[in-house]
């Protein structure tokens, strides 16, 4: 018969050297994501975060206009009336984690 521990994904994801490999993974894409972002941003307050929590770490990339940064955007007229140009996706933190 077949033994099945429970909580082994619990305790594996708790061991030191697996905590350390998901951190050290993390650092790496968010090396490579703040060097991508670097080159792009010519004004704004865009920036790469690191959170950390008990098992897991999450790289984002922090601006207004986030979506539209990885994503791109169509043009479109804001509410003064003012044309905003289409723009396409720089894909900052989809190469990162490829690549990372």
């Amino acid at each position: 018969m077949v033994n099945v521990r429970l909580h082994a994904s619990r305790q594996l994801a708790r061991m030191p050297g697996v905590r350390e490999a998901v951190r050290s993974r993390a650092n790496s894409i968010a090396s490579r994501a703040r060097s991508d972002l670097a080159q792009h941003r010519a004004e704004g307050h865009a920036r790469i975060e690191v959170t950390r929590g008990r098992t897991d770490v999450v790289v984002s990339l922090v601006d207004v206009a986030a979506l539209s940064i990885e994503y791109g955007r169509d043009d479109f007229t804001n509410g003064r009336g003012r044309h905003v140009g289409a723009m396409q996706g720089l894909y900052i933190m989809t190469r990162a984690a490829r690549r990372g």
